[in-house]
């Protein structure tokens, strides 16, 4: 099977790589080139949508947001502009279950299938195959794809139509934004009182409300390292993507309303391509517990 990856940023060519690790045949496509100098001599960069469609048999994209993923699937020159009938995109992307039915509505007229596979975990986990996969639309289909999708997840979870897996996926992203804004605000509160923020995290640690998140990245909050592995600026382009379910479906979510300004002010104060658990490092600069 020969795929084609739209869409080449880090869980983009992370997803490439263990693709071709697992024996497949790839191309790849990426809007901005400079982006892909370090696979080039891994994967086979096409210069246009048009050609990555043209020589892949299943498209898989890979984009950050409502209006990149309606671009290359729907805009001029985009995937839409090519595809063969019953030809399938799977689309990694994590956008808006608006904008994700809206897609599909389009692509039916073309007679193509898509897939909504949104994913958690980051670009480590993609080149392990150890991601977990939330599938959304007509699941014959689905089952068709399953053993490609189980190349990068090690759990999938069949959501249901179209729009019901990226509702999992922002719920998801919700607990998680609010685990790290407390986190952050847990070890705030300790700095000024003056008590060691490590004892904090090692009482976490020690209790019932371990997770991943508190025994890695607690541990590398506590030294100030932001090394992305999801962007802060994508935490809150997700927690935009639920203001928008929000609006249409008039849901109140009070929580989300203050984490989506804190990631805001986060990002304008300039913290958007440092990792999403630097709210911390806003949190000590605001309280002015760091310079």
């Amino acid at each position: 099977m020969k795929l084609g990856f739209i869409g080449l940023g880090k869980m983009g060519q992370a997803l490439s790589l263990r693709a071709i690790q697992s024996g497949y045949t790839v191309y790849g496509y990426n809007r901005t080139k400079s982006k892909v100098d370090s696979i080039r001599d891994r994967v086979e960069i096409l210069p246009s949508i048009s050609d990555v469609v043209e020589k892949s048999d299943v498209i898989l994209v890979s984009v950050t947001d409502d209006e990149a993923d309606e671009d290359v699937i729907l805009g001029n020159h985009g995937i839409s502009d090519y595809i063969r009938p019953n030809k399938m995109i799977i689309d990694f992307s994590t956008i808006s279950p608006i904008m994700s039915k809206y897609i599909n509505e389009k692509l039916k007229r073309k007679n193509a299938y898509r897939l909504e596979v949104p994913l958690i975990g980051g670009p480590d986990k993609a080149l392990r195959g150890e991601l977990i996969a939330l599938i959304g639309g007509d699941r014959s289909k689905y089952e068709e794809m399953a053993d490609l999708i189980k190349t990068f997840a090690t759990r999938t979870i069949y959501a249901g139509n179209i729009g019901d897996a990226l509702s999992l996926k922002l719920a998801f992203n919700l607990l998680v934004a609010g685990y790290a804004e407390l986190l952050a605000e847990g070890l705030t509160l300790v700095e000024k009182m003056k008590v060691d923020p490590r004892l904090f995290i090692y009482l976490i640690n020690a209790s019932g409300y371990k997770t991943e998140f508190s025994e890695i990245k607690g541990q590398k909050m506590l030294v100030n390292n932001y090394e992305p592995t999801f962007y802060l600026k994508h935490m809150k382009k997700d927690l935009g993507l639920i203001s928008k379910v929000v609006d249409k479906y008039s849901v109140y979510l009070p929580v989300h309303s203050t984490l989506w300004s804190t990631y805001t002010a986060a990002t304008e104060y300039g913290l958007a391509e440092e990792d999403f658990s630097a709210i911390l490092e806003y949190l000590l600069k605001i309280n002015k517990l760091k310079e």
